[in-house]
């Protein structure tokens, strides 16, 4: 009635009395729905009469009934809870062990936040961002996932949905994101130096074979866990990387420098099936790398000149492309396993003006060869 939801009650005497819920008729709505359509027969059964009742759901003392929940009050641990539930029984979209430890932080605060009881979903989400400084990740993740927990609530009928819908825009509430410090290419003579550093023992054999293979093929450290062989000698990658773009495709992976990989015997090893380091940390593999090479004298003398990652054997691969090899960007995103986009973003800020009067020198070079 009215863009409202009207419920009836038919009495054992063949009497109908009705009452106009004080919520929209809409599916979002559809637990409040229920509860008030429960809250009224249990006062019926109890003796009250129908005006008392229907007085007690819609009006200001619907508040004070026992149990009952505030018009804005929502229990956020049962929620979250609920939608966790819901992440990793009913759609499997992330794993309980993934939920437990990459969950766990937001879901402390929503219970630091229950006290207060935030009464829209704008003034709940700015609630859980205040625990963290505006732009960093971590704030970003956690207003993420309280976002999408509403989102789901009102998609179930859980919550109401003009007042518990985020804005489809998170930004304002998250922050301006910090300005982060690139990580710098290593240059061949670098990796070099680094890699005949390095000790002599167990650990380091292991960890030195890690790092050839990295930089020769362009790896992220996450991907020595996905190296396969293939029928003609190719090298494979099978990781896939989850981002905003989309999912990366598995890759054959080409060296550069080939003399490399014939060096270093990077093929026959792998097919030997020779040892590589532990690279399953709490943190992943390219956390494991960097505390070991935090250790060595060679790489703390690098980090020191300049901004070096364990992703710096990765941009280097990146650098050696264009300046040594003439690659295009199309085709060195190819290589790399990532889009035109993302490898602009992150590499054209290596062009220097040594970088371009090379590349303007091949050109020239080209059309003196081929051109007219």
């Amino acid at each position: 009635m009215r863009d409202r939801p009207k419920l009836f009650a038919r009495f054992d005497n063949g009497e109908r009395k009705s009452v106009v819920l004080p919520c929209h008729w809409l599916p979002a709505s559809s637990s409040e729905i229920l509860r008030s359509a429960e809250t009224m027969h249990q006062l019926l059964q109890s003796g009250l009469s129908f005006d008392s009742a229907k007085a007690h759901v819609i009006g200001q003392s619907s508040g004070a009934l026992p149990g009952a929940p505030s018009p804005a009050g929502i229990d956020l641990p049962d929620l979250w809870e609920r939608f966790g539930e819901f992440k990793f029984k009913t759609t499997g979209q992330v794993k309980l062990s993934t939920w437990q430890k990459d969950y766990r932080i937001t879901g402390e605060r929503l219970r630091e936040i229950q006290p207060s009881g935030p009464e829209s979903a704008k003034a709940l989400l700015r609630a859980v961002g205040e625990r963290w400084v505006p732009g960093t990740r971590r704030r970003e993740i956690a207003v993420q996932h309280v976002a999408a927990m509403l989102r789901w609530a009102v998609e179930e009928g859980e919550l109401q949905a003009e007042r518990w819908t985020p804005p489809p825009r998170l930004r304002q509430i998250v922050g301006p994101k910090a300005q982060k410090q690139a990580s710098f290419p290593l240059k061949d003579e670098q990796i070099l130096g680094l890699l005949a550093a390095l000790p002599n023992d167990a650990p380091a054999r292991r960890w030195r074979f890690a790092l050839q293979l990295v930089a020769t093929y362009g790896l992220r450290p996450v991907e020595l866990l996905h190296l396969s062989l293939r029928p003609g000698g190719m090298l494979w990658c099978s990781y896939q990387k989850t981002s905003g773009g989309g999912r990366t495709k598995p890759r054959e992976l080409r060296p550069l420098h080939p003399e490399w990989a014939e060096e270093w015997e990077l093929l026959a090893r792998l097919e030997s099936r020779e040892d590589l380091p532990p690279l399953g940390g709490p943190a992943g593999p390219a956390d494991s790398m960097r505390k070991y090479l935090i250790r060595q004298e060679a790489w703390r003398e690098l980090t020191a000149a300049a901004p070096i990652t364990p992703y710096s054997f990765r941009h280097g691969y990146a650098l050696r492309a264009h300046q040594d090899y003439g690659i295009s960007p199309r085709i060195t995103a190819e290589l790399m396993g990532h889009s035109v986009a993302t490898h602009n973003e992150h590499y054209s800020q290596w062009t220097d003006g040594a970088t371009i009067d090379a590349a303007l020198q091949r050109g020239m070079s080209y059309r003196q060869l081929f051109g007219r």
